[in-house]
Formats: C-alpha cells, structure tokens, sequence
C-alpha cells in the first residue's frame, strides 16, 4: 500500500481492507487505482471502492472517460484475485460525488452522495470485463445540489437510482443496507422532497441545511418512510448504520439547539456530537449527545450487533459514560459504543501530540475495525504507536471486539 492516510476501511468474514487515496490493500495484495478513493465496502467475494475522477483514465485496465468536476466511477476488485471484474461510471454534467458505500450480502452495493447538474449513471463502452454495465438512468438536480442513492446488482449493472432535493443545497451522506431495507442519511434544505414526499425542515424559512433519514426497499428504491430533524443552524450527518433488528442510528453532529422527533437538544459547546436512533418505522428512539464544552463531533458509525460504535473527535475535556477523556494535545479522537437506549457502554480515546482522525468504521464478526489518520505519536487503550516520518501519512487500523 502507498503511503498515505487511511481514507476508508471495510470488512468481510475473512478480510480487512484498507484504502489509501490510490491504493486499496489486503492481506498481501495491494491494487493501485487512478484518481481519489473515497468509500469502500466488501461482501460477496468482491470489494468495491468509490472513485473521485475527472476527465479519462485507465481504471483498472479500461480506459473510461468521465464527465462532471469531478465525476466517479465505481471498480469491484476480486476478493481472491485482484483482477476488476466490473466498473460503473457515475458523472454528471456538472459533478458527482460518492460520500458512502454498503455492501449488500448478495456483492452488490448501495450507494450514496450529491451532484448537481444531471446524472448519469452506467454507461461503459470497451474493454476486458467480466461484467459490462448498461446504460443507466438519468436524473437532474432541482437546484444547486442534489443528494442521490442507486443500488448495484452483483454483476455491476444498475438496479435503481433515485435524487433527493430540491432548490437548496442537498446531500445523501449515508447509506446502509440490511437485508430489504436500505437506509439514508444526509441533509437537506427547505423545500426538498423524496420519492415526491417533502421533507419538513425545522423553519422553512431559513436558509440552513436540516438532516434527515430515509428507509428504501432494498429492490426497488421506493420510499418506505423519511424523518426529520434540525435547528437554527446548519446541521450535518456523518453516516447511517441499521441493527439486525432493524433500528436504524445515524451519525449526526449538533449545533446549539437542536429539534429531534418531540424533544429538543442543546450542545454543551461550540458543537457536539449526536447518535438518533429510530424505530424500525421511523419514529425517533433515543438520543445521545456526545461532547464537552468545545467543539467536538463525529466522523463515523457502524453497526455492531445492536449496538452502534461512533468514531469521532474533541478537544478538553469529554464525558463518554463513565469514561472521562482530557485530550493530550489539540484535537484528540475517540470511539465509543452506544446502545440502543442511547446509553454509552463503553469509550476508546484515540490520542497523542499531533491530530487524529477517525476516518472510517467497519463491522467485523464480533467486533469493528477503525482507520485513523494521525500526525504525531499515537495511544490507544495504552497501546503507543510512533509518529510517522511524515506527518501527513500516519495512518492506524485500530481492532476492538464487543462482548
């Protein structure tokens, strides 16, 4: 794997896998891949990683020319060999971009991000592919930006794409998939809609971003349900995971006040974190801030069973459960796992001299593997990691179980 930060990390029953901007690796092997990667998922015998692209390239032996500033194409590796075994073009006549994977069980994906412009999705012409894409559908954005979310079949063909929007500024920032149900995250402006349903923002008179959450059949993408919530200031959404039983958490970050299902919350500083939980209907379950009196937030989350393990970063001081975490210098991360009561049973701080950053979660069999992208030396539960040669390029997997 070249040097570089970790930019995002998946899992399967037997493998970890492990992107860098330009490089996806594995046990031994190590696939290069041109432009920026920016998600990755695994499942089926395949992991799929999400490229930020422009203009043409070599991707992964076929030459594919994308449009859009940028555009993204998506490349399924074989799990066993490396070798490509389908790509599908994601572009949009203005830009396109992938925020987030699932790996469905079946070694297709689902697949959120935003564009504006229209979008275009699966159209390949040429080269030695196990699996050619057809061309896809075609959707355009309302306003400034669009959030979209499309489903991939097992062999790379598209099997549904659909937008969210509407005049503002809008982003899918979340996907998940468990089983039939699919779910979304992401935010959104006054007067956007899904599937033609709208969503209510918190004051439709203000110009700020809400977030919501949405569940999708798994086979068609039709709209099951959608919640809401917000405040007076922009709001933000890092990620969605579903349980087993099919509560949904999502990752959210939290500024000033904040209006969630009946109740309202308030940060304790400049900024929080926030895990909601919701029923499997879509009604508002529990919620859990997690900050102190700086600013602090989230990155990432992930399913772990029934529990959910968020991943994100503070500065001072931060009470998570019974753990009290003092940041050693700057800003410091941490990893907590949050039960569906929104209690939290337990916390990792993830620290050291420089900067740390969660940079993506995954579920593994009993447990979780986090990337961290780190400057300077690194602590973890008193394990200590050195600082890297360059303080760019410091990158750690973290492993946990959950009993």
């Amino acid at each position: 794997m070249s040097d570089g930060p970790i930019r995002a990390v998946a899992a399967d029953a037997t493998h970890v896998f492990v992107a860098s901007a330009d490089h996806v690796a594995w046990g031994e092997r190590s696939v290069a891949l041109p432009g920026t990667i920016v998600a990755l998922a695994a499942s089926g015998g395949l992991v799929v990683a999400a490229l930020s692209i422009a203009d043409e390239h070599d991707v992964a032996g076929q030459r594919l020319a994308t449009r859009g500033e940028p555009g993204a194409v998506l490349v399924a590796l074989d799990v066993a060999t490396g070798a490509p075994k389908w790509r599908l073009p994601l572009d949009a006549t203005e830009y396109a971009l992938v925020t987030s994977l699932a790996a469905a069980p079946d070694g297709g994906v689902v697949v959120g991000g935003s564009f504006a412009g229209t979008l275009r999705a699966g159209e390949t012409a040429g080269g030695a592919v196990e699996h050619e894409a057809p061309l896809g559908s075609l959707v355009s954005s309302a306003g400034k930006s669009d959030g979209f979310a499309l489903r991939v079949a097992p062999g790379g063909s598209l099997a549904w794409l659909i937008r969210v929007g509407g005049a503002g500024a809008d982003a899918v920032q979340g996907v998940a998939i468990a089983g039939n149900r699919v779910a979304i995250a992401g935010t959104f402006a006054a007067g956007a809609e899904l599937a033609g349903v709208a969503l209510p923002p918190f004051d439709d008179r203000l110009p700020f971003g809400d977030g919501f959450c949405a569940e999708l059949d798994a086979a068609t993408g039709a709209r099951v349900w959608s919640q809401t919530w917000g405040g007076k200031d922009d709001d933000s959404v890092a990620g969605v995971a579903i349980t087993p039983s099919g509560r949904v958490a999502i990752a959210a970050n939290l500024r000033a006040t904040m209006r969630v299902g009946t109740g309202e919350l308030r940060a304790s500083g400049a900024g929080d974190g926030l895990v909601i939980w919701l029923q499997p209907t879509g009604d508002v379950a529990a919620t859990t801030v997690l900050g102190g009196g700086d600013f602090d937030g989230l990155r990432a989350i992930a399913a772990v069973g029934e529990h959910a393990i968020a991943g994100g970063f503070f500065s001072g001081t931060i009470q998570l459960g019974a753990a009290k975490l003092v940041a050693g210098g700057g800003d410091d991360a941490f990893l907590a796992s949050v039960a569906p009561s929104g209690a939290i049973e337990r916390a990792w701080q993830v620290g050291g001299a420089g900067r740390e950053e969660i940079a993506s979660i995954a579920a593994l069999p009993g447990g979780f593997v986090a990337g961290v992208a780190h400057t300077a030396d690194l602590a973890v539960d008193g394990a200590h990691l050195p600082a890297p040669a360059d303080p760019n390029n410091g990158a750690a997997l973290l492993v946990r179980g959950i009993p």
